[in-house]
């Protein structure tokens, strides 16, 4: 509870060791995040593209209907 908590200057300080573990379960789990994003982007990136290109359509059929009611044809 709040009351067995140790004052700020009654922690001993943290050796190299601990803050070298740390850093390599950070780099652990930064690495494996990245592997399940690229594995998931791996079965989705045809869907994306499709969408992508879609989009791109969409917007150059606006622009050019556009493009041709200012009579500039």
């Amino acid at each position: 509870m709040f009351w067995d908590e140790k004052k700020p200057d009654d922690k001993k300080p943290e050796t190299l060791m601990d803050k070298f573990f740390r850093a390599c379960l950070l780099a652990l789990g930064g690495v494996i995040v990245l592997w399940l994003a690229l594995q998931l982007l791996a079965q989705f990136w045809g869907w994306l593209l499709l969408a992508a290109a879609l989009c791109g359509l969409a917007w150059a059929t606006v622009w050019f209907v556009r493009w041709r009611r200012n009579g500039r044809w």
